[in-house]
Order: C-alpha cells, then structure tokens, then sequence
C-alpha cells in the first residue's frame, strides 16, 4: 500500500472518523494534504478524533510509563539547572511558576520515539511524519554547531522563500530554534531516546490545546495552513472534531488557519512572519 493509504486505513482502524483523506498530489498546496471525500456542509463534523489517539504528555505516561518515570528524573535535574535558572530569569518565569507543560517539546518527542521503538499504535502514524524546510534540512545534517555556512544557507534559503522579511528577524528566530535544540540535547541525551531531527518535526506538528496543554493530534497534523480556513477545532465529548466553516466540495483541499501574522491594528506583521517562516516554512508575503 501507498502511504497514504497506509495511512488512511491506520486512522479508519483506530477510531477516527472521517469524511476525508490524507493524498499525495500536485493539486495540494503542499505536495500532500487532506482532501474531502463527499460533499460537505457547513457545520458538520469533517473529521473527529478521540482523545486516546492524540499525543499528550498525559497519555505518554499512561502509555510509557518506565519514560515517564526517566522523564521525572531529568525535569527534576533541569529545575536545579543554573542554565535554566538564566533562561527562565530571561523569559520571566520562576522556578515554582514551572508547568509540566513548559518541557512538552522534549516530553512529546521522547514518546514520538518511544512509540517508534516498541512499535506502539502511534508509530504508523509517526512513520508519516516529515518536514521540509531550510531550518528542517540545516537539522538533519546537523552541521549548523561547527559550520556558520550551514545557518548562513538555511538563511539565503528562507530569503528566497519569503524575501520582504528582513533578514536579521529571520536570523533571530532561527537563533532562538537553534538554542533550544542546543539546551534540548544537553539535558536529554542519553537519557531517554532523543533525536534532534524528531524534536524539530514534532515541534512544527504540535498545537497549544490551552495553557497548559500542547499535543499532537493524528489527521489534524496533515492538514495545511491557510489565512482562509474551511475548517475550525474543537473538542467535544471527549473528542477533537474538525468542523466545516464552509460548505466543502468533494475533492477540496482542507485548510487550518496555523497562526496569524497581524498585529493589532490589521496590519502585517514582520516578526510574527518571520516566526511562521521558521516555525513551519510558510511565507506569508501574499497575506
């Protein structure tokens, strides 16, 4: 089977319901996508997801529960850490004000391999995983710690892509990126299964639920960015549901609206560009 289908079937078999499906096509904005399969009205549920499937740090340690005791350990280290004493004093944030939520990115990728490794229900779905992007290509060749050349080439690239962006905000952004990767490795590594490469994939597939909750939620994951989604997010009963905005034709392409790159006053804005640039490898120079 295609991975699409591989795909398809593995969300059909685990409970998702669905009146669409992942495909791999030149008629999708992004090479791949999600697409309707039947005509589709306004308000009704396109896609529901339970809750069970989707990747928390709550179901990790249900599913993972030797990790989860590892990753106690090393939230513990990294609470006495002096680095992370200087990085919360420079974002603001106490040590006593800390939420399970802040280390979700490392948390939620440990799981991601985890499942791989044990062969869990979620690996087929992580099998799908991929990005690409010049920040994702300047991971995995994992060059940019002792060759400037490498970041100086992630930055031409994203210049291309989006080149009404300044070029130093860019800069900053892929900066910040690349020391939380540096601080991810050196508390992580060894540890518990780490791969930077997974770390910088998850990241650009997990949505904030709430304050204190950040998850990857299969299906929802596939689905491309628009400044004119066909879709909203809720949950309901228990599960994640996609519901249409719009009457939705059999065959359209489903969109999300990732983030928005407007300050207050509707104007555009460069550093929220910038970060959906780096973030997801989306310019926004047509909004």
């Amino acid at each position: 089977m295609s991975r699409d289908a591989v795909f398809n079937k593995w969300c059909l078999d685990s409970g998702i319901e669905a009146k669409a499906e992942v495909r791999t096509t030149p008629k999708s904005v992004a090479g791949r996508g999600v697409f309707a399969v039947e005509d589709i009205s306004q308000d009704d549920i396109v896609i529901s997801i339970p809750y069970h499937l989707v990747l928390t740090q709550d179901n990790g340690d249900r599913y993972f529960p030797n990790i989860a005791t590892r990753l106690a350990a090393v939230r513990q280290e990294e609470k006495q850490s002096r680095i992370r004493r200087v990085l919360n004093k420079i974002r603001g944030k106490h040590q006593h004000n800390l939420r399970r939520d802040d280390y979700w990115q490392a948390e939620l990728t440990t799981y991601a391999l985890s499942a791989l490794e044990s062969e869990h229900p979620w690996s087929t779905w992580v099998e799908q995983w991929q990005r690409e992007d010049p920040y994702q290509t300047l991971i995995d060749e994992s060059s940019w710690r002792s060759d400037d050349n490498a970041t100086i080439k992630a930055l031409s690239d994203f210049a291309a892509i989006a080149p009404s962006i300044p070029e130093y905000k860019v800069n900053a952004a892929v900066g910040i990126r690349l020391a939380e990767m540096n601080e991810y490795t050196s508390k992580y590594e060894g540890k518990v299964p780490h791969s930077e490469s997974m770390y910088s994939i998850l990241t650009s597939r997990a949505v904030g639920l709430s304050d204190s909750v950040t998850a990857c939620i299969p299906m929802h994951d596939m689905i491309n960015h628009s400044f004119e989604p066909n879709l909203g997010f809720t949950f309901y009963d228990g599960n994640f549901e996609l519901v249409a905005l719009r009457d939705i034709t059999c065959d359209e392409e489903l969109f999300l609206k990732y983030t928005d790159v407007t300050n207050t006053a509707g104007e555009w804005d460069e550093d929220k560009a910038a970060w959906l640039l780096v973030q997801w490898g989306i310019s926004s120079v047509d909004h």
